[in-house]
């Protein structure tokens, strides 16, 4: 048998077996050696998503402003502050400070004026550090001696250059110096525009005035007020005593 047969028995044998068993089946190349290609359906991997995950929210804390614990309760004094020292003397060896602070208006204080009146208390050297306190002097004198000239009529110094200016024969009233004065026939009426009061001087001096009173300031230096006599404490303390 020449190889020419040989190669036809051998193409025959193959077609025959892959006639048998279903053509290229189990991976069998066909004839001329060359495999058929076999093409793996592609599988795509299921898409996961991952599950959304919410942020939780967190709200901050409210903080209240603090509460104002300063308030004044019902009853209760209010809340000091420091008063203002004017000026600093000397008072019998002793240093006493000179203050801007609230008068009462049952004081009814009038600055830039000097009232009239006779003197239950001298002035020269009986100092007070404020206006006020010339006004409690004269109300507590007033107490003391209500059936005999009690004081209706206070003037206090505070010019805090040292000094204040009058028209009288002593040569100088210096500041602190508070008078406590009574007027007989004033009529018991604080209302000035009213009142029968009997005034020194009140604003300012004229230039007359000056004119004439060279050391006299452009202002009168004094603080000035009144206190009504209560005529029934009065009317009570005169039975007592016999008036």
């Amino acid at each position: 048998m020449g190889r020419e047969q040989i190669e036809n028995a051998i193409e025959a044998s193959g077609t025959f077996i892959a006639s048998q068993f279903g053509g290229n089946k189990g991976g069998i190349a066909p004839a001329g050696g060359v495999a058929a290609k076999v093409e793996v359906p592609k599988v795509e991997a299921p898409k996961v998503e991952a599950p959304k995950v919410e942020t939780a929210k967190v709200e901050a804390p409210k903080v209240e402003a603090a509460k104002d614990t300063t308030a004044a309760k019902p009853g209760a004094g209010a809340a000091t502050t420091q008063p203002k020292v004017i000026t600093e003397i000397d008072d019998k060896g002793r240093k006493l400070q000179i203050l801007d602070v609230p008068i009462p208006e049952d004081c009814y204080p009038s600055k830039h004026a000097d009232y009239a009146g006779d003197g239950v208390v001298w002035g020269l050297g009986h100092k007070k550090a404020s206006a006020a306190d010339c006004c409690a002097a004269c109300k507590e004198h007033q107490q003391k001696f209500a059936a005999n000239k009690p004081c209706n009529v206070w003037v206090w110094c505070g010019d805090p250059s040292g000094v204040c200016w009058t028209m009288d024969i002593h040569r100088y009233h210096t500041t602190g110096d508070c008078w406590l004065k009574h007027q007989e026939k004033w009529d018991n009426n604080p209302d000035l525009t009213k009142s029968n009061l009997e005034i020194n001087h009140k604003g300012a001096f004229t230039a007359e005035f000056r004119a004439v009173h060279k050391t006299s300031p452009e202002m009168v230096p004094w603080i000035a007020g009144v206190i009504p006599v209560k005529k029934a404490a009065a009317r009570r303390v005169s039975r007592r005593a016999g008036v």
